[in-house]
């Protein structure tokens, strides 16, 4: 709290504006932990916590939710969830504390980044442990005839591909938007189609942003766990992200084959 009183909820709303570009189409989180997420960012700064601080903090509690759920406790099971859904708006509320704080800095966004990217590296596969510890959770628990351990291999693989596909957009980024961009001036290179784009395919996008983000992942969870259909999600998600993977390396060689021709025929250096 500097020079004054402490922030109010309106304060903190007001310094969050400028993430709602960026979450104004992200359903789960603007309707349901963003707003939970204010009122913990309010209580956090009375209390006297750092943005850092709860950072480290959402780290150990994501790693406690995981640990419950992978346990093979059953009574720890909706604990276990109960303490993702909080690791997650604990992850809100350090970037909210650094920004009505007006304390963002380079630390705390690499610890902000490494304590929530821990826990998400190996989300799939704490589901994947979880339904095989608690086959009651599955809907087809032998695996279609290929015995229990399909299921981990099918959480593993749908980590791996999730890492696999934020690692192409990272490299694209690192590598070739830049390029990219000086021969489509004013056209966005990032994303997954770049140019203007039509309603339909606006749409797609913001559907796929959602079904990435970890908000609706937790839902799901939660709703699977419920209904005894973590199997189901698990092979949906191994289908999603094996699709977007190999769409989005399709794109980003054609682009890059794109700024090859160019680069070669404009003998640029």
């Amino acid at each position: 709290m500097r020079g004054g009183a402490a922030p109010t909820l309106s304060d903190i709303r007001h310094a969050h504006r400028e993430r709602h570009g960026y979450e104004r189409y992200l359903v789960v989180n603007r309707f349901l932990f963003r707003p939970v997420g204010f009122v913990l960012t309010w209580v956090a700064v009375h209390v006297g916590l750092t943005s850092e601080a709860v950072s480290w903090l959402s780290g150990m509690v994501g790693l406690i939710g995981c640990a419950a759920l992978v346990s093979g406790v059953k009574a720890l099971q909706p604990a276990g969830l109960a303490v993702l859904f909080l690791f997650n708006l604990l992850d809100c509320v350090d970037g909210d504390l650094a920004r009505t704080l007006k304390t963002r800095n380079p630390y705390g966004a690499f610890l902000d980044s490494v304590c929530g990217g821990i826990i998400d590296l190996g989300f799939w596969a704490v589901v994947a442990i979880l339904g095989f510890r608690h086959p009651e959770l599955f809907r087809y628990p032998d695996g279609f005839g290929q015995g229990a351990l399909f299921w981990l291999g099918v959480g593993g693989g749908t980590c791996f591909l999730a890492v696999t596909l934020g690692y192409l957009e990272r490299t694209y980024v690192e590598l070739l938007v830049e390029a990219w961009e000086r021969l489509h001036p004013g056209r966005p290179g990032a994303g997954a189609s770049g140019g203007e784009e039509a309603g339909p395919i606006l749409v797609a996008r913001h559907l796929l942003r959602n079904l990435r983000v970890r908000e609706t992942h937790y839902v799901l969870l939660l709703i699977a766990w419920w209904i005894h259909a973590i199997d189901v999600l698990l092979a949906a998600y191994l289908v999603f992200y094996a699709l977007h993977a190999f769409l989005v390396l399709v794109l980003y060689a054609r682009r890059g084959r794109a700024i090859k021709a160019a680069w070669l025929g404009g003998g640029e250096r």
